[in-house]
């Protein structure tokens, strides 16, 4: 049997990679994250070289190391368990081969801690991913907005609580969806914009490089194109959480949009079809929403994981005893899930077939929308900024 590369199991890998776009996971994967471990090391010896706290040589001298290094990921994860982190056997490598080459370790990890190269290689991790994942939404929101003024005036019957209530327009349905999920995709946006570089030094004071450190620091953040605050933060974990708790946010959105579209694609209701949907391995006559029912499965995999990154706020003293440390996997298989959620609704809604006849069907004559058309108008204006 042939293996893949890829990171995590086939059915959720694949799913994201349904389009023929790589997936967020790949952004995230442990080579991605170790290899911005090297970008943050990279971009440490620039910026020490540009505020002159090493010179020219040191800094070409680190460049160079860093760019030659070829690291083992299976000795870099057997190390880090002794050492309870991959940063420092990375660091190691990177020192021992600049000796072996006779060369100066003076911009190698310079006022550095573990968690700065961390943290730092996290951040980059995320906003790369979410790129890739708020790209997406961008193409959802515009699917639902053509939704939304297509049937702006398709009535549907309305349920509450499961049952028929009365009648509502499909167009709104859309836009609901879309104020749902733009909200949620502008404070995921928000968050991810709002990461920060983390580069304070063994304890938070930058005691190692005084009185330079908070010029690197500055230079650092510029190089990386990071926010600069908190300017230290090895105990505050609000700005991983803030990204944890809006990528679950985002991924339940979508959530909500695949559950009213697995009910709109049952066979006693018919309003809606998927335009590829899945067939069944014993039932032939079936059609499953089958993109739908992925993205649920994706999306409710977030909370637990979302929770998991709120426990981290509990980050005891100057840096966090397994807090911290049950971060690094959580967030990143967050991030994978959420943009696996996405894509499996992207692709549900690309393609959706609506049926307004089996709509019209199960309605009274000239049934009642009331305010449905100017809901739908104010949503779209309402959200046309966001």
């Amino acid at each position: 049997m042939g293996t893949s590369n890829l990171s995590r199991n086939t059915y959720s890998d694949r799913a994201a990679h349904g389009d023929g776009v790589p997936a967020a996971a790949t952004r995230v994967s442990d080579a991605a994250w170790l290899d911005a471990i090297l970008e943050f090391e990279r971009a440490l010896a620039t910026a020490a070289a540009d505020v002159s706290v090493i010179d020219a040589d040191a800094r070409a001298a680190a460049i160079s190391v860093i760019d030659a290094v070829e690291l083992d990921f299976d000795a870099v994860s057997a190390a880090s368990a002794a050492g309870a982190n991959p940063a420092i056997p990375i660091v190691a490598q990177l020192k021992k081969q600049a000796e072996d080459q006779g060369v100066s370790t003076a911009g190698i990890h310079l006022g550095a801690t573990s968690q700065d190269a961390i943290d730092t290689a996290m951040v980059l991790c995320l906003r790369r991913a979410a790129s890739h994942t708020l790209s997406r939404t961008t193409e959802i929101e515009r699917i639902l907005r053509m939704m939304a003024v297509t049937h702006r005036a398709t009535p549907i019957m309305g349920r509450t609580l499961g049952q028929q209530a009365l009648p509502t327009t499909f167009g709104l349905v859309a836009a609901t969806w879309l104020q749902i999920g733009s909200a949620a995709r502008a404070a995921f946006e928000d968050a991810v914009d709002a990461l920060p570089l983390q580069y304070a030094g063994a304890t938070g004071t930058l005691a190692a490089t005084h009185p330079h450190g908070l010029r690197i620091h500055d230079r650092l953040a510029e190089l990386l194109e990071l926010e600069t605050w908190p300017l230290a933060w090895h105990s505050d974990r609000q700005p991983l959480v803030a990204v944890a708790s809006a990528a679950a946010r985002l991924a339940g959105a979508a959530r909500k949009v695949a559950g009213d579209v697995i009910f709109y694609s049952a066979t006693e209701v018919g309003e809606v079809r998927e335009g590829a949907p899945g067939g069944s391995s014993s039932m032939p006559h079936k059609a499953n929403p089958a993109a739908a029912i992925a993205c649920d499965g994706y999306a409710r995999r977030t909370p637990a994981l979302a929770a998991t990154m709120f426990d981290s706020l509990d980050c005891r003293l100057q840096r966090g005893t397994g807090s911290w440390h049950a971060e690094w996997q959580t967030m990143r298989e967050l991030i994978a899930a959420t943009d696996s959620a996405i894509a499996r609704i992207h692709v549900s809604l690309a393609g959706l077939i609506v049926d307004a006849d089996a709509m019209a069907a199960k309605l009274p004559d000239n049934p009642d929308v009331g305010h449905a058309a100017a809901l739908v108008d104010d949503i779209l204006e309402r959200t046309a900024d966001l």
